[in-house]
């Protein structure tokens, strides 16, 4: 549950971690190796304050905050750690550890000379003994770095030098990454001479006091778009250099030595891995050990990452061809017979009252491997029943389109093809009529796919391309769909089209092929921006308030407040209510118990802020559908985060990400009980994280249910007493 940054410093026997926490309160986690390598958790380094338990500003800027933290970097040379937190202005912290009690003190603040908003000041650090350097790769639209130094009778650091770009062109990065070692300094400026790329090394000069120009390093054969200098690292009189936009994008690792005199590095061999392809982009981050070096291809594998590792052996001599790491994170896939939940555990998956039926994880859902598909896993999944034939069918979300998958044997599910969108993604998914809806980003619209088709198809896995496809807009972020009365809503619009302001877009879906824009409705609620409807519930209303008989109600999570509004006449939808709550962060979205009287509701962000302590669903009395009441509040047991929840007859089925599938008795609405659980992450904890079991559908009349988690794939599970 702890935010982590993707930077590291090991120095003997201990491993420093940058912190990533959006209230910026912890700069970096310090753990330390025992004698049987395991590694444990010593401290962590403040670098910010506690916050002072009043009641912290919620707004967009405060959401980026807690979705997209300051990001913060580390360096150690054993005896100090750097700490560099990258916001609006940055700021890097030394720590030294006490010959006392062996915890790190902070010891000084560096005040530099020439701050600039965003400048990038911390995105790469170096420290050695008495200096440090921080890099600034947007100072000065050509970036910097500053070096500090330490008065060893004072103890004081201070500014001792701003090193700028020494040639000077727009956007191209001096300071990228940077490095030292005594009295050598050495600064990457990837971005110079059309992004081909050098490494600067400034000496130290007694005479002048001032740090200066020593070489320009550069392999001898440099092509536009290399980006040498991106990384690099060196130990004794040895270094490499990373050139992540070498060959299209492949990438490349440059060696070079000292010569004999100790004043020039030579080039002496390129390092490459055979199996790279255009964007994998080897040598984004590289590091030098005795024997032993690694270098970062983050674009491999989708964005998923590899890193390849080069070694020397006893001979002295370098192997220039890596190996592939790729650390495989996919679960085995288990179809044959069931996995009965004994004693707390289904296999290897903690649950209560919820067998396992079968899991199909992503490649067996037609995700390649090594794709952007598979990095990005899947997302919402829906569920069809064929009325001629009774087969039930998962459609999971993903780049691309939506999976199919034909469960009706719910222990030999049969992955039957892809319905495909080009250039798109299935973000949440609907059916209606025989016939799938689903939105996406980017410029995915409003496919429609005639589900039927499936009847006359003999040979799978399939692709179907969409019937039909509704352009009224471009990207949304969730879809809703009344069956009763053939309306579809998409919400979160943006990026073309009628937006509605990212309200309900209405859409007469009663010729499913015809789609057909109905009108608008715009919010005055909003945190993203004002008007912006994150999800909703619209339901041809039979509930307990007799004013609203008959009407097409329905109930959105605005992000801000509940609205229930009234859009049965789509020219003049009219709002009747709006609701909030104590402890709101970000109200995502909900549903109504089959009387229409209760509205269960979840909170995305309640947990990750720390305004809920374990995960929190929320109960609303709507009898009256202009006076909704907040008559209880359900805490589980952990403190995942709550997705999206969905309700058949007396049970409630809830996603709550690193948790997976939660179930409550709601037959007492307003006191409901946990009675089941599957988690689909076995990986321990279950922090408050937006990864993990995003959507649980429970309408299949079999009894089935269906459970999409993000990273692992599609869960089958049937609970106790179906």
């Amino acid at each position: 549950g702890e935010g982590l940054s993707p930077s590291i410093a090991v120095s003997g026997d201990m491993l420093f971690v940058a912190a990533a926490d959006a209230d910026v309160r912890w700069g970096a986690h310090v753990f330390q190796q025992n004698a049987l390598r395991a590694w444990s958790n010593l401290e962590s380094l403040e670098l910010g304050t506690a916050p002072d338990g009043g009641e912290p500003e919620w707004n967009y800027e405060a959401l980026i905050g807690v979705l997209q933290p300051p990001l913060r970097t580390v360096a150690s040379d054993g005896d100090r750690v750097l700490v560099a937190s990258i916001g609006e202005f940055g700021g890097a912290v030394v720590y030294e550890r006490s010959f006392d009690s062996g915890s790190w003190i902070e010891r000084a603040r560096f005040e530099r000379s020439e701050p600039e908003p965003y400048d990038g000041f911390g995105v790469s650090l170096g420290i050695s003994g008495d200096v440090a350097i921080v890099g600034a790769p947007q100072h000065g639209r050509s970036g910097a770095a500053y070096v500090f130094s330490r008065d060893r009778l004072s103890g004081d650091w201070r500014e001792a030098a701003l090193i700028a770009a020494p040639s000077p062109f727009p956007n191209s990065g001096f300071g990228t990454a940077v490095a030292i070692d005594g009295e050598v300094v050495l600064i990457g400026h990837p971005g110079t001479s059309e992004s081909r790329g050098i490494v600067v090394e400034f000496t130290w000069d007694d005479t002048r006091e001032t740090w200066m120009e020593q070489d320009r390093i550069a392999p001898r054969m440099r092509e536009v778009g290399d980006r040498f200098g991106s990384s690099f690292a060196f130990r004794e009189n040895e270094m490499l250099v990373g050139a992540p936009g070498t060959d299209e994008g492949r990438g490349g690792i440059h060696r070079f030595v000292r010569n004999r005199r100790g004043d020039v590095w030579q080039a002496v061999e390129i390092f490459s891995v055979q199996g790279g392809e255009p964007g994998f982009a080897l040598g984004s981050s590289v590091a030098i050990g005795p024997d032993v070096a690694v270098a970062g291809a983050p674009g491999a594998d989708g964005g998923m990452g590899r890193v390849a590792i080069f070694s020397r052996p006893a001979n002295g001599r370098w192997g220039v061809e890596g190996e592939w790491l790729s650390l495989s994170s996919e679960l085995p896939i288990i179809t044959g017979g069931e996995v009965l939940c004994t004693d707390g555990q289904a296999g290897q998956f903690e649950c209560n009252e919820v067998d396992l039926l079968a899991f199909l994880p992503l490649t067996e859902l037609g995700l390649t491997a090594g794709s952007r598909a598979l990095a990005g896993g899947v997302t919402d999944v829906w569920g069809w029943t064929d009325p001629e034939t009774s087969r039930e069918y998962a459609l999971v979300g993903r780049i691309g389109g939506a999976s199919m998958v034909d469960v009706t044997d719910p222990s030999r599910p049969v992955y039957v093809g892809l319905l495909a969108v080009e250039d798109g993604t299935a973000q949440d998914i609907k059916v209606y009529a025989d016939h799938a809806f689903f939105i996406g980003a980017d410029s995915t619209g409003m496919p429609v796919f005639d589900l039927r088709r499936l009847r006359g198809v003999s040979a799978f896995p399939v692709t179907l391309t969409a019937d039909a496809r509704y352009d009224g807009i471009a990207s949304a972020h969730n879809l809703v769909i009344d069956t009763q009365s053939g309306f579809a809503f998409p919400v979160g619009a943006s990026g073309g089209g009628d937006t509605c302001g990212g309200g309900l877009h209405m859409v007469d879906i009663r010729n499913p092929t015809t789609p057909t824009f109905a009108g608008c409705y715009t919010d005055t609620e909003g945190l993203v921006w004002a008007g912006r409807t994150h999800d909703a519930q619209c339901v041809e209303y039979t509930g307990p308030d007799d004013d609203f008989q008959g009407r097409q109600i329905c109930f959105a999570s605005n992000e801000t407040a509940l609205r229930i509004v009234d859009v049965t006449d789509k020219d003049d939808p009219v709002p009747i209510a709006a609701a909030t709550y104590p402890g709101m962060a970000y109200i995502h979205q909900g549903w109504l118990t089959e009387d229409q009287r209760y509205y269960y509701m979840n909170d995305e962000l309640d947990e990750l802020t720390g305004l809920a302590q374990r995960t929190r669903t929320l109960v609303w009395d709507v009898a009256e559908l202009d006076d909704p009441v907040l008559v209880a509040e359900h805490f589980g047991s952990t403190t995942a985060t709550d997705h999206n929840l969905y309700i058949k007859g007396d049970r409630m089925y809830q996603a709550n990400y690193q948790a997976g599938l939660g179930i409550l008795d709601i037959s007492n609405p307003e006191s409901p009980e946990e009675i089941g659980f599957f988690d689909t992450t076995p990986y321990g904890e279950n922090p408050s994280t937006l990864a993990g079991a995003w959507t649980a559908y429970p309408f299949f009349e079999s009894g089935t249910l269906i459970v999409s988690s993000t990273q692992e794939g599609l869960f089958l599970l049937r609970p106790a007493g179906c």
